[in-house]
């Protein structure tokens, strides 16, 4: 939206999503960050709250017409709804980060290509797969290399301090990211502190940081930190995660930033086993966190729910850790998968691409 603004300055905009698009919007209908929606069995339990949002606030205000196009980000079983609708009324939809069609549910890629004016995608591969099934795309680079590259710039020169062979030879900075939902950081955060007591008796010289999502208060995090050495962060950027030397990731946007900043990391993801069962059923990817699936191959050690124990999450960190030659070869995997995702500016092209085709609209 900052983009779109400085290209077009009377733009206005109508929009519901968590605290950061509150703070663009002319108009902020309702957070729904807030309501913690994610998994299989969350939607069904906010069925009618879903419903009265689709129902009374926006698609009275698609049917009359004031809008001149829809941006829709990612949750495609809210989001699918929207698209459909707007379309019935002729206004544009452009979808920016794409479902994940390409791990489960192929058959969405019909659904969207009768809804969807546009497929702004992040990933290279996913332009291939939509225009292959004649759905209008167009990859404009991935958000997350643009924060990497702020935070990387925005450190005076000789601020890449060096990091150890092992960390034997200095002190050990290591990251903590639980999720940033309530049911993620309720799972993942005691699991990733008992881990962290197993390490301190091998590498005593760690300096452990939980880096806090802004939607979720302090207090959710202190009562899980009581007593224990570590700090909280709540950094806007990545710039303090860029000095990291090791982190321990719930699988999310978390796990791939880490990786684009180089940094070697254990993935965990624990869910309900409802959740678990049903993605088990649907999911076609050999993996589960991005740097993997974009490499093709496992290049971060990932445990998904019995195998996020404590203990194991300790062993392969210490497997990395441990082994210098492991360790600096890890980093260079890292490496390659950052060259994967191309330039910075995807918000940038992503704005362009929406306004060039407002302004010079495809009839079909």
């Amino acid at each position: 939206m900052r983009e779109l603004r400085a290209r077009a300055p009377d733009l206005s905009v109508t929009a519901l999503g968590g605290g950061r698009l509150r703070g663009v919007a002319d108009e902020f209908l309702r957070d729904m960050v807030r309501m913690d929606i994610s998994g299989f069995s969350q939607p069904f339990k906010q069925f009618f709250s879903l419903k009265s949002i689709l129902q009374k606030m926006i698609f009275p205000r698609l049917a009359s017409r004031e809008f001149d196009a829809v941006i829709l980000i990612d949750y495609y079983g809210f989001n699918i709804h929207i698209a459909r609708k707007a379309r019935a009324f002729g206004i544009p939809v452009f979808y920016f980060v794409s479902p994940q069609v390409w791990a489960s549910r192929g058959w969405r890629i019909q659904e969207l290509k009768r809804a969807v004016t546009k497929m702004l995608v992040i990933f290279p591969f996913e332009e291939e797969l939509y225009r292959g099934h004649g759905v209008p795309a167009e990859f404009v680079g991935h958000p997350a290399v643009d924060a990497v590259e702020r935070a990387e710039s925005g450190r005076p020169a000789g601020a890449e301090r060096d990091r150890p062979a092992a960390p034997g030879d200095g002190v050990l900075k290591l990251g903590i990211l639980p999720g940033s939902r309530h049911r993620e950081l309720a799972r993942h955060l005691p699991i990733m502190l008992k881990a962290l007591e197993l390490l301190r008796k091998r590498f005593p010289k760690i300096e452990a940081t939980v880096f806090a999502v802004d939607w979720i208060p302090d207090e959710d995090y202190l009562a899980a930190l009581e007593g224990r050495p570590v700090r909280l962060s709540r950094e806007q950027d990545l710039r303090e995660r860029a000095g990291l030397d090791f982190c321990l990731t719930a699988s999310g946007t978390a796990a791939l930033e880490i990786a684009l900043l180089r940094i070697p990391q254990v993935v965990i993801y624990q869910a309900s086993w409802l959740t678990y069962w049903v993605a088990r059923l649907l999911i076609r990817v050999d993996y589960i966190s991005m740097p993997n699936i974009l490499s093709g191959k496992m290049i971060v050690p990932e445990l998904i729910q019995g195998e996020a124990s404590p203990a194991r999450v300790a062993e392969e960190a210490e497997k990395i850790l441990s082994d210098p030659l492991r360790l600096e070869s890890a980093r260079s995997e890292l490496i390659e998968l950052r060259k994967s995702l191309g330039k910075p500016g995807a918000y940038s092209r992503a704005a362009d691409v929406v306004l060039d085709s407002l302004r010079n609209p495809v009839r079909p």
